[in-house]
């Protein structure tokens, strides 16, 4: 007996060193005006880099991961890095902003990093058209605009999938859906951005086609997708995405949720497991991050943590966020 728990012992042990590798990464940069070159780990703040800028000096640092992790690099060029990718890349930028970036090692990390560097370029040969306040500062159109994001979102979304038998599921999955997230909550905000800023009806500013582009859409329940804030975020603006259309479709006036607790509770009765989870961590985390009231926030919390936690580190970090 003694020598089976021991061989099971032994294999948890193992299987827990399987499951956190080391990710290498080498940078080098050319044409920074600024002093520092950040390297940020969106999901995971504790994998944070810094290093002071000087021409084409190496920048090198190991970082353990369980899963594949998103990192952006002085806000602009955003990237995966999966457990055990040795990743070596020079980035150029001109004056502070990023120009270009060439990727070597892995070839996974290589093949993923370059998709989606040149889905970004899609945007920016653009010029951020579906970008909302960019685009209703210089005036888009509200149809340009709609147009604009369903041809970007597709060329972007053909990029990735000439790479997706060459890249690691989880990070395709999740690079995926931070892309859906981020145009599908780009389409739906900006008529009402237009309307707020050139003060007209939100009636003047539907785009054709708004109210049934999204007729069958399926939430996504993975794992991978659930990892990403931008479409966490979406499924949030999701809920009044869809009652508004119901009320358009029925003839009458959308009255959202008059508060923190009805909102709450509609994300609550919208969805369910791992995606209900997910959704109220970030509603609630965002809530404190705005400094909301904080006695509605503890209580919303409590009921939270009681009926609806799954994932350990989100109460965790709710919970550290509230001392």
């Amino acid at each position: 007996m003694k020598k089976i728990l021991f061989s099971m012992l032994v294999c948890l042990l193992c299987t827990g060193v399987q499951a956190q590798k080391m990710a290498k990464i080498s940078a080098t940069a050319t044409g920074y005006s600024g002093k520092i070159i950040d390297f940020e780990f969106i999901d995971n703040i504790a994998n944070n880099q810094q290093f002071p800028f000087k021409d084409n000096q190496l920048m090198e640092f190991e970082v353990e991961l369980k899963e594949p992790s998103l990192m952006k690099v002085n806000a602009w060029l955003w990237m995966i890095v999966c457990p055990g990718d040795d990743i070596q890349m020079h980035v150029t930028f001109k004056g502070t902003s990023y120009r270009e970036v060439e990727f070597k090692g892995t070839p996974s990390a290589v093949a993923l990093n370059s998709a989606i560097r040149d889905g970004r370029m899609v945007r920016i040969n653009d010029h951020y058209k579906t970008n909302p306040l960019a685009a209703v500062v210089t005036q888009v159109p509200v149809n340009t605009y709609y147009e604009a994001c369903q041809r970007n979102w597709k060329k972007e979304q053909e990029i990735l999938e000439g790479v997706r038998d060459q890249v690691d599921p989880f990070a395709f999955a999740y690079i995926y859906a931070e892309l859906e997230g981020m145009y599908l909550d780009n389409l739906f905000k900006y008529p009402f951005v237009v309307s707020d800023v050139c003060k007209k009806k939100i009636e003047e500013c539907i785009p054709e086609g708004y109210w049934n582009v999204l007729d069958g859409y399926q939430v996504k329940n993975d794992k991978a997708s659930l990892k990403s804030f931008a479409y966490i975020g979406w499924l949030i603006d999701y809920v009044e995405y869809r009652e508004r259309r119901e009320a358009y479709r029925a003839g009458k006036t959308y009255a959202g949720p008059q508060n923190m607790e009805e909102m709450y509770e509609k994300l609550a009765q919208t969805y369910d497991g791992d995606t209900r989870d997910a959704v109220l961590y970030l509603f609630l985390y965002k809530a404190i991050a705005e400094q909301q009231d904080f006695n509605v926030i503890g209580k919303l919390s409590k009921d939270y943590f009681k009926k609806y936690n799954r994932n350990k580190q989100f109460r965790k970090e709710l919970s550290e966020m509230q001392k």
